[in-house]
């Protein structure tokens, strides 16, 4: 269904910021406090470092949907469906690659404009928002664990593309594109914000942190276990040791998303001591 906005969508003003933050951290009043913050951590963290500009709202007046542009081109939306072909509309020059968010409301940005932002039908899938806001559960942690370190980014770099085709996100990554993908392994380890197995002298799994904030919880991404250590369930246990060491250290909560149909990825989550907590979806350009 396609939906009619009411008003146009606007740049968030600085006086509606405070009022933005405290939908967000409810998630529109479809969560409690601390659901609605895993939900939305990524927006909230935006606002904390100050990039107001970067926020289409709608209506101009006590907004009820919000679209944030990333500075890599990466849309993150949140709140009324109904907002979504107004929040299109302004959206339309961006020049997005990524779409990922509150499913019901992207859904209704990705029905309208099909000819401006939207002239390629951007493939579409639902995730699965899964998070933990009390305890992780008590899993053992996997041999080997640790934080990744500069000698280890070439093998990770290695995991990295294979995730990439199978996770579904594109065709092979190219010769050409690999010094890109290297240096986004390499910036992450440099902060710290990548974890490994390593068995026998080799990383068999890699895991990493999107996002790392004290007030807005954590966000894993990245997760993948090489094919011959597969079935040991180092996934679950790698999340699991994560997401208890970040809970630990006084995060309100830890949260990552993962396709609806990788059923026993969700499975080995729920193991680790995360819930299901709704639709997301995930467009690709």
């Amino acid at each position: 269904m396609t939906t009619t906005p009411t008003s146009e969508a606007v740049r968030l003003e600085p006086q509606a910021v405070g009022g933005v933050v405290d939908a967000l951290s409810s998630d529109f009043g479809r969560r409690d406090g601390v659901g609605g913050v895993l939900a939305n951590q990524v927006l909230l963290d935006a606002l904390d470092r100050g990039e107001r500009q970067r926020f289409l709202v709608w209506p101009p007046f006590q907004p009820a949907a919000v679209l944030y542009v990333s500075p890599t081109g990466t849309l993150a939306p949140a709140g009324d469906p109904r907002g979504g072909a107004a929040l299109a509309a302004a959206a339309e020059k961006t020049g997005w690659r990524v779409l990922v968010g509150d499913a019901p409301l992207g859904r209704a940005l990705l029905e309208v404009h099909p000819r401006g932002v939207f002239r390629r039908r951007p493939s579409a899938r639902e995730q699965r928002l899964m998070t933990v806001s009390g305890g992780a559960a008590d899993v053992e942690e996997p041999a080997g664990f640790r934080r990744a370190i500069a000698g280890d980014v070439d093998r990770l770099t290695e995991l990295a593309c294979r995730l990439h085709v199978e996770d579904r996100m594109g065709p092979p990554i190219s010769r050409s594109a690999l010094p890109g993908v290297r240096s986004r392994m390499a910036n992450s380890v440099a902060q710290g914000m990548t974890f490994v197995v390593e068995r026998h002298g080799e990383v068999v799994a890699k895991l990493d942190l999107s996002l790392r904030s004290r007030r807005r919880g954590a966000q894993i991404a990245g997760v993948y276990v090489a094919a011959a250590s597969r079935g040991q369930g180092l996934a679950g246990a790698a999340v699991g040791t994560l997401a208890r060491q970040l809970l630990a250290d006084g995060l309100p909560g830890v949260a990552l998303h993962v396709r609806a149909d990788n059923h026993p990825a969700i499975a080995a989550y729920r193991r680790a001591g995360l819930r299901d907590s709704g639709a997301w979806l995930l467009a690709l350009r």
